[in-house]
């Protein structure tokens, strides 16, 4: 009994040991900081989670085509701590900004600053403008 149990802790240590870490990542790494290309689309959807909140658009190309993209914006607790909150963006608003794009040549990217199709700004990565 007596070596039984240091065995079960030592087991138990190394499977919690063995459960994937997930770290936060490099904007850098995932999107291309010298780079920088306008959006313009309708929100389709707004993603209000930790670590960073997420909008989907409808963009429509010069073809005239609708596009789906995912734009990474900042922290919920950034935003809420300078006074926006979800209901600030609701479905089917225009919105525009200037954007990294993802590295991988998805329709991702990370945009610091967002504005209504009017110029009103609405989120910043950093909770100001």
């Amino acid at each position: 009994m007596k070596t039984s149990i240091p065995l079960l802790c030592a087991a138990a240590t190394l499977l919690c040991g063995a459960v994937p870490a997930f770290a936060h990542h490099s904007l850098a790494g995932e999107f291309d900081p010298n780079k920088t290309i306008p959006i313009r689309g309708a929100v389709t959807k707004l993603e209000w989670f930790n670590p960073h909140i997420w909008i989907d658009l409808d963009v429509t190309a010069a073809d005239g085509s609708i596009e789906k993209w995912r734009c990474e914006m900042g922290s919920p607790n950034q935003l809420i701590r300078a006074g926006w909150a979800k209901k600030d963006l609701p479905l089917g608003t225009i919105i525009k900004g200037d954007a990294n794009p993802a590295r991988d040549g998805s329709n991702t990217c990370s945009t610091r600053f967002i504005t209504l199709d009017d110029g009103t700004p609405v989120f910043s990565r950093n909770g100001t403008q």
